[in-house]
């Protein structure tokens, strides 16, 4: 599957398996990861902290939740 039909989930996922396997601990190192590797937030922003705490809250929460 190419990078642009992966779904956002997908790209996500991929991206923090990336910067946490290369040492990132935390959601200020975690969002610089993302940014470095260009992969970016739900409308397309770049990382910072609060919007990376509130993201990884929406996805993890139950379908119902949403």
């Amino acid at each position: 599957m190419s990078e642009q039909r992966k779904s956002y989930e997908d790209r996500l996922g991929d991206g923090l398996e990336s910067v946490l396997s290369n040492g990132a601990d935390g959601l200020e190192s975690i969002a610089g990861g993302l940014n470095e590797i260009s992969v970016s937030g739900p409308k397309g922003e770049k990382w910072d902290e609060v919007l990376l705490a509130a993201e990884l809250k929406r996805l993890g929460a139950e379908p119902d939740d949403r």
